[in-house]
């Protein structure tokens, strides 16, 4: 032992090495409690609410992602029902204009044949009363071109 003390000597080391190094670790378990262990315990708080906060974050991503997909495919499906009750409200409507139009054609040909035929009884009426005429009006042409009879 008695070499060891002289080696210890030799490097500069004496009695206060031992006193010092009480007071350093006292020193060091006091900074340990007061400074080193509060820090550490907020560090890793801290590293576990920004780990929390990404994973939570990350969750909350993945969630509006999926929202968005359920929300596109009944948007879609909801788009497409409409596309369909407007093809069929189209196809109605166009059959019924179809039918409208197919029945005021009917009507307007009866009301044509009803005035043709009209027309063609005036026209009969006329050519009676001119024919009921004729022997009038010829006595009165030939009277102009021949004089009168005395």
């Amino acid at each position: 032992m008695s070499q060891v003390l002289e080696i210890l000597t030799s490097l500069g080391i004496d009695s206060t090495f031992f006193y010092q190094f009480v007071i350093f670790f006292i020193a060091f378990l006091s900074m340990n409690f007061i400074v080193f262990r509060p820090y550490l315990n907020a560090h890793d708080e801290r590293i576990r609410r920004t780990v929390g906060g990404q994973k939570e974050a990350e969750d909350l991503m993945q969630s509006a992602a999926k929202e968005e997909e359920i929300y596109k495919a009944e948007a879609r499906k909801l788009n497409s029902e409409i596309r369909e009750i407007f093809a069929t409200s189209n196809a109605k409507a166009k059959k019924e204009t179809e039918e409208i139009l197919n029945q005021a054609k009917t009507e307007a040909d009866q009301e044509v044949e009803k005035g043709r035929k009209s027309l063609e009884a005036t026209i009969q009426e006329v050519r009676k009363e001119m024919e009921a005429h004729i022997p009038e009006i010829s006595k009165k042409i030939e009277t102009k071109f021949t004089g009168p009879l005395q």
